[in-house]
């Protein structure tokens, strides 16, 4: 559970540096560092990512299931970046639900990679 959300993260990161402009180094812009855009590294929220690519949140919200399998890829049990450190497993039908949604939020993210 804790790599399915670093997946998304990943997945979600993958679309906001596609949508740098041509000329622009693929890099977060950060105090010292000028990249050619102001985008900024979104770190481990998904909603933080997602204020970063406005016509993903866009689409996104016009679907309540994908914004509950968003929320349950990040939030399983406790964040999944914590879950590293949890001892505790999820009983099957957590665990279960969790993998419907993780499925779920990866093929609809992939589709919008090409529609977006």
């Amino acid at each position: 559970m804790h790599f399915g959300g670093v997946t998304i993260k990943c997945l979600l990161k993958s679309m906001i540096v596609a949508t740098l402009p041509k000329a622009a180094i693929q890099e977060w812009k950060t105090d010292s560092n000028n990249p050619g855009h102001t985008i900024t590294n979104p770190g481990h929220s998904y909603n933080e990512a997602l204020k970063r690519h406005n016509r993903l949140k866009t689409r996104l919200q016009q679907f309540p299931d994908v914004m509950k399998w968003l929320n349950e890829v990040e939030n399983p049990s406790l964040h999944f970046i914590d879950m590293r450190y949890c001892c505790s497993e999820p009983d099957d039908a957590n665990y279960k639900r969790w993998l419907n949604a993780y499925q779920s939020l990866r093929g609809w993210l992939l589709k919008q990679t090409t529609q977006l």
